[in-house]
């Protein structure tokens, strides 16, 4: 994508749409999500940081129905790679930017470049889940289509009687 990010259409709408560009009115809203949705999924067992990162983000998510039940899997995967890089900075930052091998030779800790591809695995999912203010601008819904070639089924029989 070129040039700036697109400002969220609640901010256009605070500041002002001077541009006159069109807004974003089709901005989805699923359905809402039962209360359970915020339970930690299994496949986060034993893994605290995900845990707590799934606790943080599923209710507000599910609160503003950017979610649901088939973007489970992307922000279980979002929970993951968040630990992992939470996990690999916290190495850095104990044993420093350099560490040393057992033969004494200096070498990039080998934690940098595990929180480097954790890091892009989040900023590739945040976007799809709408999780940045940029994303969720260009989320729209399909709008319903008008050409119903059934519609004409949809309005009770004309009769002799209703004519009239």
């Amino acid at each position: 994508m070129r040039g700036r990010k697109p400002k969220p259409t609640e901010q256009r709408r605070l500041e002002g749409n001077r541009g006159k560009r069109p807004l974003n009115t089709n901005e989805p809203t699923p359905p809402p999500l039962p209360d359970a949705f915020d339970e930690s999924p299994s496949e986060l067992a034993e893994n605290p940081t995900a845990i707590a990162e799934w606790s943080r983000l599923a209710p507000m998510l599910r609160q503003l129905r950017q979610v649901t039940e088939a973007d489970r899997g992307a922000l279980i995967a979002l929970c993951i790679e968040w630990s992992r890089y939470i996990d690999a900075t916290h190495k850095v930052r104990e044993l420093g930017l350099v560490v040393t091998t057992r033969g004494g030779y200096p070498i990039p800790n080998p934690y940098l470049p595990i929180a480097t591809k954790a890091l892009a695995g989040c900023n590739k999912l945040w976007p799809e889940l709408g999780l940045t203010p940029s994303s969720r601008s260009r989320v729209t819904i399909a709008p319903k289509p008008d050409d119903d070639p059934f519609a004409e089924f949809d309005a009770p029989p004309v009769t002799d009687a209703t004519r009239h």
